[in-house]
């Protein structure tokens, strides 16, 4: 905008304005106005993409620790009876694929049968099943999802699980204290041949932890399989994974589960619970 002076009637000089702006300064206002927006912009695209990626790792953190409340109250429950018979207990523990078939391949899964309603026969309702598969059966859409077999077909209870691990503890000399190794360990074991008896260690450095350190294969146990009514506890791995990936992030982490060894190198993020289960019922004599 450009000034010019005029005299007025009584003698001052008085200064005055041409109306509008130069297309210099219009140019530099639209330069300076341009910078603000673009700042604000960039500020509300950042906010809202930490909004979505927190909302995403939320809906998996509540997902997978469901999902682990659930398992832990249902496979607690394993076994209970009124009687020494040994009619309700664990009955499967073998390796299945998303359509559960059993595969060595695919993750861990678990049956087990309990006395809901204290008549000691099992019903109908009264055996349940763990396992992972690919929801919707027949039309998979490439995310793995947790699934409960209560009698009426799997069902869906948790999405987005990449994995589940599950390895048992027992008494085989019938003591009433969990077997364990040559350091006093306990001897988490699993099936790992598929033939729903326990015949490996996970712990094959024997220090007490299962880690990236242990040999996936695991050791023999020595002597025998055990049977699985020897089981009495179960430790279980759950391993989430965010629905959609995050911008700018690489999950390059290994997650041990069990004796599996899983890197991704990819953009979805993921979460690793572990949790151990004392089957209060297994083993009432």
């Amino acid at each position: 905008m450009t000034y010019s002076t005029i005299n007025c009637r009584f003698g001052c000089r008085c200064v005055t304005s041409k109306k509008g702006f130069t297309l210099i300064e219009l140019m530099v206002a639209m330069a300076v106005a341009g910078i603000v927006l673009m700042a604000i912009y960039s500020a509300y695209q950042t906010q809202s993409s930490i909004n979505r990626t927190q909302t995403v790792v939320l809906n998996m953190q509540q997902n997978i620790r469901g999902a682990m409340y659930l398992l832990e109250s249902e496979i607690r429950s394993a076994g209970y009876e009124q009687n020494a018979t040994k009619t309700f207990s664990i009955t499967d523990i073998r390796f299945r694929d998303i359509n559960n078939g059993l595969n060595l391949n695919g993750n861990s899964s678990i049956t087990f049968t309990s006395d809901l309603n204290d008549d000691g026969a099992i019903d109908t309702n009264e055996t349940f099943s763990f396992s992972i598969f690919d929801y919707p059966v027949g039309t998979p859409d490439g995310i793995l999802d947790l699934a409960r077999d209560n009698g009426a077909g799997r069902q869906i209870i948790a999405e987005s699980i990449q994995a589940l691990f599950l390895a048992y503890a027992y008494d085989n000399d019938g003591d009433g204290r969990l077997d364990t190794s040559a350091n006093g360990n306990i001897i988490w074991a699993f099936d790992s041949d598929n033939n729903n008896t326990l015949d490996r260690n996970l712990d094959t450095n024997d220090n007490g932890q299962i880690d990236i350190n242990d040999a996936a294969a695991g050791i023999p146990i020595g002597g025998s399989a055990i049977a699985i009514d020897k089981i009495r506890a179960i430790r279980v791995w759950l391993l989430a994974r965010t629905k959609t990936p995050i911008l700018k992030y690489t999950d390059n982490n290994t997650y041990v589960v069990g004796n599996r060894r899983i890197t991704p190198n990819d953009n979805y993020k993921r979460e690793l619970l572990v949790t151990t289960i004392k089957a209060r019922n297994l083993g009432l004599e």
